[in-house]
Parts: structure tokens; sequence; C-alpha cells
């Protein structure tokens, strides 16, 4: 009889099936590890794009700051430098764009003390209108100027006959250049015609050891007219005679300034150091 009222019962109301609130909690914890699991990755491998993307922008930044300043360094008819500031003299054909006159412009590696960054300034100063050329740099030490032995400033010797230099100050540089190629440093000597049309300047100096040859630069110091100090001849002997006329140069070559090495030291990361990396140039 029991049996038969058992049966007579209905499966819905017999059936038990289900999970119990033990397996949801096992359930539960393990989903928590593997989205805590996948939530690490994706964090990580977004930052490690963010690293790359700045690294990648830093490096770019860095490199085409050092094309501008060996661009510039290389055409300058003037340069004053420091440790954290370089200030160049540029011709009007050196400028973007040219000009009828020189101007001055000035790169700085300010900031600090974790990070700084590498200005360009169309002034004679770290002020005025500027742009950031890099940044991220690990050091405003980014200039070293050296020079090698200096020639004696030359002789200058004015005569107002047999030329035409007309009045102006004329500034003149002799370099000397060995059997390799390597041309020495010189010191600039200047003269003024006051007056008069014919004018010649004789420019003498003293034999260089181990010179071949000499290279005779002039006219001007690159304020009162564009050229800047332009190649006008290279002899064997010590001394050259410039009878002119004004702008007639022999190459538009500029007389060596010295050996500006620029180095910047950039650090993408610079809580972490691991993005650094160095660039330089002579």
């Amino acid at each position: 009889m029991m049996a038969r009222a058992l049966r007579l019962v209905p499966d819905r109301f017999r059936a038990t099936d289900g999970v119990t609130i033990s397996e949801m909690l096992v359930v539960l914890a393990i989903l928590m590890i593997v989205l805590g699991g996948m939530t690490t990755l994706f964090v990580s491998a977004s930052n490690s794009q963010g690293d790359q993307t700045n690294r990648t922008e830093a490096q770019r930044n860095a490199r085409l700051a050092l094309d501008a300043l060996r661009r510039e360094i290389r055409c300058a008819s003037a340069a004053s430098i420091s440790s954290t500031s370089l200030t160049i003299t540029l011709p009007g054909y050196c400028q973007k764009p040219p000009t009828s006159s020189p101007a001055q412009f000035t790169w700085c590696a300010t900031g600090g003390p974790a990070s700084y960054a590498l200005w360009r300034y169309a002034s004679s100063s770290c002020s005025g209108t500027g742009r950031m050329r890099a940044d991220l740099l690990t050091s405003n030490a980014v200039f070293t100027y050296s020079r090698t032995a200096i020639l004696p400033a030359p002789t200058l010797a004015g005569a107002a006959t047999g030329g035409a230099l007309g009045p102006e100050r004329y500034v003149y540089d002799v370099t000397a250049v060995d059997a390799a190629g390597k041309e020495t440093s010189g010191t600039n000597s200047s003269i003024t015609f006051a007056a008069g049309d014919e004018n010649k300047v004789t420019v003498s100096w003293s034999p260089y050891t181990g010179a071949v040859s000499y290279n005779v630069y002039g006219r001007d110091d690159g304020t009162s007219t564009v050229e800047g100090l332009r190649l006008l001849a290279t002899t064997t002997s010590t001394s050259y005679v410039d009878t002119g006329p004004a702008g007639a140069f022999a190459s538009m070559a500029s007389p060596p300034l010295g050996t500006v090495r620029v180095e910047l030291v950039v650090d993408a990361t610079p809580a972490s150091g691991s993005q650094r990396f160095r660039l330089s140039d002579d």
C-alpha cells in the first residue's frame, strides 16, 4: 500500500536536482581566479604598450632634435656654448625660411630634477618664443665643447689703394690643414676701413707645425652682412692679399668653430629606468 502511495506522487515533487551553496561558492572562486588572471594580463599588456609608445616617441623626438642641431651647428658662423645651452648665429640662407640677415638661436636643456627637456628659442637666451624639441632627458648637461690647438690671430695690414673693399669692419680667420686633411682652428682678427672706396687687406701669419696648407676666411663677422665668414682662399704661403670685391668668395664653407658634442640620454620610464638610451653626435 505504501509503495502504491509513493507512485501516486508526481515526479516534479519527488525530484530534488540542483546545486548546493558550496558548489556555487567553488564555481565563483574559480571564476574570480580566472578573471583576476585575465585582468592582470590585460593591464600588463596595456602598460607595456604605453611604455613602448613612450619610448618610440622619445626616440623619435631625440633623433629629430639631434638632426636639427647637427644642421645648425655646421652652418653657424658663431657660437656660445655651455654645458646646458648653445647659442648660435645662423646666416640668413641657413634659416627656415631664408632671410636677408643673420639671427641668433639658443638651444637649452631645462627642467628637472627627475626629467629635463630640450628647447629651441629664437633669441640669444633661453627666453622668448620657444619650442620643445625633446623631453624625458636624464640630464641637462647636453653640450660639450672642445677645440684643438688654436693658431694665433693673423696680422692685418690695410692699404687705401689697390683693392675694392669699401668702408666696413672686416674679420679674418686663418686655419691650418695637415696632411690628413684635419683643420686646426684659428683666432679671429679684424680691421675697419672708415672711408675710401679702394682698399685692400694683407693677411699674414706665422707658420704652423705640420701644416701643408692654410685656409683664409673672411670678410665679416656675420652681424653687418648676411655672408658671415667664408672661405676666401687656400694657400701654402703664410700671407694673403684680399682685394675684394665684397661677396666674392672661393667657397661658401665656414671656418671650424671647434667640436661640439651633443649627448641626449633619454629615459622613457623614469620610475624604473628600464627604457634608457643614449644618442650622441660630434
